[in-house]
């Protein structure tokens, strides 16, 4: 690039946004080690970033990752607002039949965006999940159900470039590996992600079309050991119910 760049604090701040970016929440000497940027500096970026929303921060691990701000540069057609307000009432409905934790998210790029989250009522175990955190397509159930959405010319430019590093020992990091669950995925209707995000959490999800448009997908998310095949069989049978419920509001 000609000339000298206008506002380098810019561009850490570009740099401590793309580790944020991986959805894993980090402290700041973990921010540091990623960027090269000295911890000082990563701490004043981090303290505007929260404040003006690119950000957000756990008061009890003092951890950091993405803020809720980017939820509005999704590239969705339709009004993440209104997309929240139309699906509540159906997450809140399926978290009625199946206690335990329920996303809705929308696709940006090659990743997802959570947008709203519902807890279980009756469990003691919690997701760490939280609004506005990302997750890629190729490792989160989520993910896989809305490139399944997409035609095999743009999955195929996908797979020709992202970045697929292991979360788990079970991530999916071979490109025809993906591309045959992708398949069974379109045959199917849902995705499973079976401890590939994170280690001993499992997840059934599913996209949700706005005619022929991809808006978001919604997923039921729980610990392995809750998980038995008639209750895995009872979690499909109701997201499936829902997202039919959903796409006919929305259509």
């Amino acid at each position: 690039m000609e000339g000298k760049l206008y506002g380098s604090v810019l561009v850490k701040a570009a740099q401590i946004l793309d580790v944020l970016g991986d959805g894993k929440s980090k402290t700041i000497h973990e921010v540091s080690a990623a960027t090269g940027i000295n911890p000082p500096t990563v701490s004043k970026i981090l303290t505007t970033l929260v404040y003006i929303g690119y950000a957000s921060k756990a008061s009890e691990s003092k951890e950091y990752f993405l803020g809720t701000k980017f939820i509005q540069f999704s590239n969705v057609k339709t009004d993440i607002t209104s997309l929240i307000e139309i699906t509540q009432p159906f997450l809140e409905l399926l978290q009625s039949k199946i206690d335990e934790t329920v996303h809705f998210a929308v696709p940006r790029e090659n990743e997802v965006v959570y947008v709203n989250k519902i807890e279980p009522k009756n469990q003691n175990i919690y997701m760490t999940s939280k609004i506005g955190l990302t997750r890629p397509f190729y490792s989160s159930g989520i993910g896989k159900a809305v490139l399944s959405t997409y035609d095999d010319d743009r999955v195929a430019r996908y797979l020709a470039t992202a970045k697929m590093t292991p979360f788990t020992e079970h991530t999916i990091t071979e490109p025809q590996q993906l591309m045959a669950e992708i398949k069974k995925i379109r045959k199917q209707g849902f995705a499973i992600d079976d401890e590939e995000q994170e280690k001993d959490m499992y997840c059934v999800a599913t996209y949700l079309k706005q005619a022929s448009i991809t808006v978001g997908a919604l997923s039921v998310s729980l610990p392995k050991f809750r998980m038995t095949p008639a209750y895995r069989d009872k979690i499909i049978k109701e997201l499936l119910a829902v997202k039919q419920k959903i796409e006919v509001e929305l259509n």
